[in-house]
């Protein structure tokens, strides 16, 4: 009987905690109900104090975080019902999204990328380029302390995307190739660097960076590259023709990129003995051999002058044929190793590290052509014709084509060439041709001029030549009657003197 009563206590006692359980379930599923449906309202001054604001929607995140937790407990054990559960985790998941908001809010409200270096140097062909360095000092750091972030996936606060950079000239014009450079990702202090063309030579730019809704533009000094001691030469008439005898003139931007040296030696090398140069400074036309750079100026302009000589020497160089040389600047203390009479190749120059720029000059010979003759004055009688024998003489350094000469004949005179054309002439050679004028049949007498034209080519060109001009006098025919009366007349008058004389030295 005992043990009976016994039994029955226990089992009541089983019943009130049972009881008991299931009052606290239901206390707890109502307060767990009332959070699913707590909010964070919204205050005015959340804009103004965005810290404060994470720190009451942190809060709000994680007592959302720890009921939903709870309530996936219960609702595994069968103690609550779907609908609580999935009011539970719709609470956590605002909560969730309200917290990532705050947190990109702030990391990003000011946003900062930073420009390291921004360094100009110049391609061996002449181009301008910028190596651009960026860093991205925003994000990551909320109130002074780096939130983690490894729960939401796809958020991150430690770096900027799609970040787009252009170079601006003083107009705000673009400048850089290509217009606009993508970097797709910046993480958080991490430097980037880009390499862009510059399209215009400017010692100062804008780097300007567009990335979501936000622009930054920053107004630097560019740096030189100094990690080549050497002068970069370029030229823009890198290639020239030129005629014997005359000047072929190159314009040079020198640009040093260092300061361990600043007086160079300028010279020329693999060039003709034949063919002489002058550097010259195209302010003051004064001759250099040597030139300065100083602390504000590492920009040089120079002129370059070739002379050719009247004539060539085939074993020093040919006509038509290209001369490729170098004009360099040599360092002071590589001036009195270097042997400027020998060729000097790409690569040993390269290898000296001495700044050079490869030139090109084509040397054209000149046609010249002369017209000789013996006599350029003729005198004929109204029934003749006048034959002269001309010469053509090529007095040039190539070889002339297709040579016609012709004579420029008073009105109704005629003329004829013996050969009208001839069809090449080389330098130094001559050729003899007939020149035939006749007068009309009703010529009057006086003095006529006939001149003398010729037309040539030279390669591509054609050759100009002084005309010559032929005096022609037409004398009236002789009149034989006259003559002979008159030969009569004096010989009788002769011999009369004569017999007066002897008569007068008789007496």
């Amino acid at each position: 009987m005992k043990l009976v009563l016994i039994e029955n206590k226990r089992s009541k006692g089983k019943r009130r905690k049972k009881s008991h359980m299931t009052k606290v379930i239901a206390a707890l599923t109502l307060l767990l109900s009332f959070l699913a449906h707590a909010q964070v309202f919204y205050n005015p001054n959340d804009e103004r104090f965005k810290s404060l604001y994470l720190e009451k929607v942190q809060t709000d995140y994680n007592l959302q975080k720890e009921l939903f937790n709870r309530q996936k407990a219960l609702y595994d054990k069968g103690l609550i019902s779907q609908q609580e559960f999935q009011q539970s985790e719709a609470a956590f998941k605002h909560a969730q999204i309200t917290y990532q908001q705050a947190i990109l809010a702030l990391a990003f409200e000011q946003p900062h990328i930073t420009v390291d270096k921004a360094i100009k140097y110049r391609t061996r062909d002449g181009l301008n380029r910028v190596k651009l360095t960026l860093r991205n000092t925003t994000g990551g750091l909320i109130a002074g302390r780096k939130v983690n972030m490894e729960e939401f996936e796809g958020i991150r606060t430690d770096q900027i995307s799609n970040v787009y950079v252009s170079l601006l000239n003083d107009q705000h014009t673009i400048v850089s190739q290509p217009y606009e450079a993508k970097i797709a990702a910046m993480p958080q202090n991490r430097p980037i660097t880009i390499d862009l063309s510059l399209l215009q030579d400017l010692e100062h730019v804008t780097v300007r960076c567009i990335y979501g809704d936000k622009s930054e533009e920053k107004n630097i000094l560019l740096q030189v590259d100094e990690s080549a001691n050497k002068v970069l030469i370029t030229s823009e008439q890198f290639s020239q023709e030129a005629d014997l005898g005359m000047r072929a003139n190159y314009d040079l931007l020198l640009a040093l990129f260092s300061r361990a040296d600043n007086v160079y030696k300028l010279q020329v090398l693999n060039l003709p003995r034949q063919i002489t140069y002058d550097f010259i400074e195209p302010e003051t036309n004064a001759r250099l051999s040597q030139v300065k750079f100083s602390q504000d100026v590492n920009t040089r302009k120079l002129s370059l002058s070739l002379y050719l000589p009247d004539r060539y020497d085939s074993t020093s160089f040919m006509i038509d044929k290209p001369i490729d040389f170098y004009a360099v600047a040599i360092p002071q203390k590589l001036i009195e190793n270097f042997d400027h009479q020998r060729k000097y190749t790409t690569v040993e120059l390269d290898k000296m590290n001495i700044g050079y720029v490869r030139l090109e000059l084509v040397p054209r010979g000149v046609g010249r052509i002369q017209v000789r003759a013996t006599n350029f004055y003729q005198e004929i009688k109204p029934d003749e014709k006048v034959q002269m024998s001309l010469t053509v003489y090529n007095d040039g350094t190539r070889r002339l084509d297709n040579i016609k000469v012709r004579a420029s004949v008073p009105v109704n005179w005629f003329s004829t060439v013996s050969p009208e054309i001839i069809p090449s002439l080389l330098p130094g050679r001559e050729q003899t041709i007939l020149l035939t004028i006749a007068p009309p049949v009703d010529v009057s007498i006086g003095d006529y001029e006939a001149t003398i034209k010729t037309e040539s080519s030279a390669g591509d060109r054609k050759v100009e030549s002084e005309d010559k001009t032929v005096r022609i006098h037409v004398a009236a025919p002789a009149n034989i009657l006259g003559t002979a009366l008159l030969i009569l007349l004096l010989t009788g008058l002769l011999v009369g003197v004569v017999a007066f004389g002897i008569r007068l030295s008789r007496r």
